[in-house]
């Protein structure tokens, strides 16, 4: 079976389905994560979550391997990108960052999704972020999705018939 390679929309897709803001949907919009994912739409996770928290502290323990590997591909790696948070007052919604590159310590990437809840930013703008500041991070490996911990978390609470299609669709692997 061939797999859709990983866009711009990819990610943004993925958003939906990893944000790691606040879970809480109302019935009328309830629906799968696959759905969420494939719709851009946010998903809102409780600051106290300790499965996000678990999958936050996975990703930042395992930034150094994905930053040097970033840093100098094997061939059928491609789409790496980076998740950081925008605060706009008392909201707080996370964003794929993808094109990062460091610069003076710092980095500085495209936001790869539509904002939904702060409003300081819009699809496509570069920004500027320490490296404190990354929270996630994914790449395809071929067809399989490394990382994305955010989306692995969400996972840990969906049904299973949930959780293997959203893994089937984008072909992440959960380690955590």
């Amino acid at each position: 079976m061939q797999r859709r390679i990983m866009t711009s929309t990819g990610y943004a897709m993925l958003l939906g389905a990893a944000v790691a803001a606040g879970l809480s949907v109302r019935p009328a919009e309830a629906q799968s994560i696959t759905q969420k994912a494939e719709h851009d739409e946010l998903a809102i996770v409780a600051k106290s979550d300790p499965v996000m928290a678990k999958a936050m502290s996975k990703a930042r323990a395992t930034l150094p391997e994905f930053l040097s590997t970033a840093a100098a591909p094997k061939p059928g790696m491609e789409g790496f990108a980076v998740k950081v948070a925008i605060r706009e007052g008392n909201n707080a919604e996370y964003f794929w960052i993808t094109s990062f590159t460091p610069k003076d310590g710092k980095f500085s990437g495209a936001i790869n999704n539509a904002p939904r809840q702060v409003h300081s930013v819009k699809l496509g703008q570069t920004i500027t972020f320490d490296r404190s500041e990354i929270v996630d991070w994914l790449y395809m490996d071929g067809d399989k999705m490394k990382g994305n911990y955010t989306a692995c978390a969400l996972l840990k609470s969906a049904s299973k018939r949930e959780t293997e299609e959203f893994k089937k669709r984008f072909g992440l692997d959960c380690d955590f």
